[in-house]
């Protein structure tokens, strides 16, 4: 399934479909409801083949996500058997034989509901890469996939939080365990919640301690290479047709690599213009053999998707990384059995979340050297919001770097944002994704998660573990550039002459005039926000400020959002924010 909503109170026949098919612009999907004393339940259509509901006469078993098994063979996704995973697991649990952390690799959320004494179990993943929130009151309990779709039916949309619409606005995600609404939160990851009217228990399956620790970069990556040939062949043996996602970048190499069995697949790219990215996208797929596709993007790309992908990832998500919305239709990516990705290969394997020395952003060339004396626990300050909303923030976020600090006192900082991952402003990507085509994600396998979180920090720093992983994968183009000017298939130390000269060239170009245009893979924001269509929406959905008003120093929207003190990401969040508001409010 791709989304469920579950109440232990019933719910009239129907409601519950509609609240569903609400987050979907078009091609609204079918939705399963079931109904008994122990309440209501329901169910959108899962997109990966074996995983409709399964109902036995004690239980109902309900999958979201497409895991991969590891207990048995996954012949099931390339099936007729629409039930086949949900019940395997199910069998094994009934069995007491499950292992969450080990018989399911991947993005997942379980939830079992016992008909006889009316109790409810929640699983999430580890890294709760599809969280799942919780409503309560006196006399009701509610879970969902979705949080809009939670807060509709339970009625709790007007009741907004508005330090966490400011965390939103300032940090592209909402501190955990909160959300966007004050009565709605999220459960924990990797967690078995049960739940049985105002009594629930939680009981973590795996944490990402930081203890155990690998000696040796070359076991680390030794196994991790292992771990996602493992998770990759347990899939692509059983499907046909496949695809990838592929770029100017390495993760899509080290992605070609690993999909490379005999049969030519597609790799798509989309761009706002055939350009650097594009060039070197299409030489990669070229040398691993690949079926190259370019999509291009309408300069008002991100404006055009920005009612409906907020609507299918929900508030609280930066709706601009569903990346693939529109070109999921035009690019018929649901025809495909399996779509593969790389996210979180940054996150996990190189450090992406590690604050690093001032200026490595602005100059990449520079070696990766963590810096000394951050914490995520400072004190936020900005101008246009009152100091009693940011003092409230500030203490969210220092509670949860606390908790973060209590399994990985050397690497907190990192782990702040990485766990759960809602905390990663990148995980929209998934969220979209998975609701659209059957999206797989190689380096959210559990040997990746768990490998990741039992190497020293350290090892991740200029891509020493990943090139020690991805090195085999990158041979066939070992000489050609990275967008950003290096070359993959050789280590960081090589690269800092390469991708120094490279930069020089790249910034001595653009000054000159013989580099035009947005030569990168996303979209060219300044263009985007200063046309006139973005300020006509913003004007448009400008009364959508009533959500913050409270948290604002006397700022109008307009001064808020033609401010210096807020980057244009804060920029486009807070668009996000208003167009929000604007839509319940009309």
């Amino acid at each position: 399934m791709s989304d469920f909503i579950y109440s232990n109170k019933s719910i009239e026949e129907g409601k519950l479909t509609k609240e569903i098919q609400a987050i979907y612009h078009q091609d609204k999907p079918s939705v399963q409801e079931f109904h008994g004393e122990w309440g209501s339940l329901a169910i959108s259509e899962n997109l990966y083949n074996g995983f409709q509901a399964y109902e036995s006469p004690e239980h109902i078993c309900v999958v979201i996500g497409g895991p991969v098994l590891y207990f048995r063979d996954n012949r099931f996704l390339n099936s007729d058997s629409s039930m086949a995973g949900t019940r395997a697991i199910y069998e094994r649990w009934l069995e007491c034989l499950l292992e969450w952390d080990k018989d399911l690799s991947g993005p997942f959320a379980v939830l079992i509901i016992d008909k006889r004494s009316s109790e409810a179990i929640c699983i999430t993943d580890l890294m709760s890469f599809i969280p799942v929130y919780a409503y309560r009151d006196s006399a009701t309990v509610m879970l969902s996939t979705h949080v809009d779709v939670l807060a509709s039916a339970s009625g709790q949309e007007a009741q907004i939080d508005v330090v966490s619409k400011v965390d939103f606005i300032l940090h592209g995600v909402v501190t955990y365990p909160y959300t966007v609404y004050q009565a709605i939160r999220q459960l924990a990851p990797a967690t078995v919640h049960f739940i049985k009217g105002e009594d629930s228990q939680s009981h973590p399956y795996w944490v990402p301690e930081e203890k155990d620790m690998y000696g040796s970069i070359t076991k680390a990556a030794k196994d991790l290479r292992e771990g996602l040939q493992r998770y990759v062949k347990r899939i692509t043996s059983e499907v046909n047709p496949i695809a990838q996602f592929i770029s100017g970048g390495e993760d899509s190499r080290m992605l070609s690599g690993l999909l490379r069995n005999g049969y030519a697949h597609d790799a798509f790219v989309f761009l706002d213009q055939v350009n650097r990215e594009g060039e070197i996208a299409g030489k990669a797929a070229h040398a691993y053999g690949v079926n190259f596709k370019l999509a291009l993007r309408d300069k008002l790309h991100y404006l055009d998707i920005l009612a409906s992908s907020t609507k299918l990832v929900g508030s609280g998500s930066q709706y601009f990384h569903a990346h693939t919305f529109g070109f999921h239709k035009s690019c018929q990516l649901n025809d495909y059995q399996a779509v593969f990705g790389g996210l979180f290969s940054d996150a996990l394997l190189k450090g992406a979340r590690v604050k690093k020395m001032r200026g490595s952003g602005r100059l990449p060339f520079l070696p990766q050297i963590k810096r000394s004396g951050y914490t995520a626990g400072e004190s936020i300050t900005n101008s246009h919001f009152t100091r009693e909303v940011l003092s409230a923030l500030t203490k969210r976020r220092q509670a949860h770097l606390k908790y973060v600090s209590s399994f990985r006192n050397q690497s907190a900082e990192e782990w702040f944002e990485l766990w759960p991952s809602s905390m990663n402003m990148n995980i929209p990507n998934l969220h979209a994704n998975r609701r659209l085509f059957r999206s797989y994600e190689p380096f959210m396998a559990n040997d990746v998660v768990k490998i990741s979180a039992a190497v020293p920090q350290h090892w991740k720093l200029n891509r020493r573990l990943f090139h020690k992983i991805a090195k085999p994968w990158l041979k066939p183009t070992k000489w050609l550039l990275h967008g950003e000017g290096r070359l993959p298939y050789f280590p960081w130390h090589i690269n800092l002459f390469v991708q120094f000269s490279n930069w020089v060239y790249q910034e001595t170009g653009k000054k000159v005039g013989l580099i035009k245009g947005n030569q990168g893979p996303w979209a060219g924001w300044d263009e985007l926000m200063n046309s006139p269509e973005w300020k006509r929406a913003r004007d448009t959905y400008s009364n959508g400020i009533e959500d913050i008003q409270s948290a604002l120093n006397g700022k109008d929207v307009k001064a808020l959002l033609e401010s210096n003190e807020l980057d244009y990401i804060q920029q486009i969040n807070l668009m996000q924010t208003l167009y929000s508001a604007h839509k319940r409010n009309v």
